[in-house]
């Protein structure tokens, strides 16, 4: 559980290796935090993984979302759809109840997986609707590149929502509902009983895996969801040789609520939360050996994993562990 009495936000920048603490106290004063004396986290360049392939919702919101729509006063939590994130865009646009219309009443939300012509999305994107603020976006950013791609960046999006508004693991959004699955955004593993310095990936061409001890490591995760909270979403990791072998496992273990927790850049390199933690048993691997962690989470409605067999290729690559000689 959390510190009783404090309000504990961890900030872990990934590129920078800086962590800082913020938080607040009340009456009478908590007890000290044993997190305080933590040293600065080293640097884990790689776990953001650029480029992202094209048509991924990440690279959507890398591309357009993040710098053309998350700019300042407009949808950077200010009001919905909150552009500030992967999670939190991909929330309050798919299947979410618009609050404009056109004149005729003719949408009912903002993103209909399957039907971009049903997206109110794709209409103020394309089309000037009369008593709304205007066509999206109101004002470009000089750092924008959207007037430059806008037909591209338009089409990318139809395109998206055409396949079902998967999110960034492939997982289709569903065709309806008040709720959405959760979204597996990546995780951070670490020595056992350190959480100073996350394990880095091993160096090569090209995408290598997690470069981990034969030991009990500890992996947080960041899972985010439209209803629940992460600590109340249920959570388990397996492993397998492969993606196929790892979806076939039975649940290694459950993930916790930490002592802390932190927001760091993702394996798609928005920020998100790493809220939850587990403990995975290598300390049996064989060295050299490689292997595929898959999380997975749910809501009580729909079970999400990551990787899965129908995750684009470059996710199975996120979620390789090789077991240091």
């Amino acid at each position: 559980m959390l510190l009783s009495q404090t309000a504990l936000v961890r900030t872990l920048s990934i590129g920078l290796g800086i962590l800082v603490l913020a938080g607040y106290s009340c009456t009478p004063e908590p007890p000290p935090n044993p997190y305080d004396a933590l040293p600065p986290v080293v640097s884990t360049e790689g776990l953001a993984v650029p480029p992202l392939p094209e048509g991924n919702f990440a690279w959507l919101h890398q591309q357009i979302l993040g710098p053309t729509c998350a700019n300042s006063g407009c949808h950077d939590g200010t009001f919905e759809p909150d552009f500030r994130t992967v999670g939190s865009s991909w929330n309050t646009l798919v299947n979410h109840p618009v609050t404009a219309n056109d004149a005729a009443m003719s949408f009912t939300r903002r993103v209909v997986p399957g039907n971009a012509a049903q997206s109110f999305l794709h209409e103020r994107l394309t089309v000037e609707i009369p008593n709304t603020s205007g066509m999206m976006p109101l004002e470009v950013d000089q750092d924008s590149d959207y007037d430059e791609r806008r037909e591209e960046y338009i089409a990318a999006i139809a395109a998206w929502i055409e396949a079902g508004a998967p999110d960034i693991n492939g997982n289709a959004a569903p065709s309806e509902g008040t709720s959405l699955p959760p979204q597996i955004h990546g995780f951070a593993a670490f020595p056992p009983g350190a959480f100073s310095e996350p394990y880095v990936r091993a160096e090569g061409v090209g995408l290598q895996p997690i470069l981990v001890d034969a030991a009990l490591i500890q992996i947080f995760a960041a899972i985010s969801d439209d209803l629940l909270p992460q600590a109340e979403l249920e959570c388990h990791w397996a492993l397998g040789m492969d993606i196929a072998d790892a979806d076939a496992a039975a649940d290694g273990g459950p993930f916790g609520v930490p002592p802390f927790t932190f927001t760091a850049a993702t394996f798609s390199g928005s920020n998100e939360e790493y809220g939850l933690l587990a403990e995975v048993d290598l300390s049996n691997a064989e060295p050299g050996s490689e292997w595929t962690l898959q999380l997975r989470a749910t809501d009580g409605t729909s079970e999400i994993r990551a990787p899965s067999t129908t995750s684009p290729n470059y996710i199975g690559l996120l979620y390789r562990l090789r077991i240091a000689p």
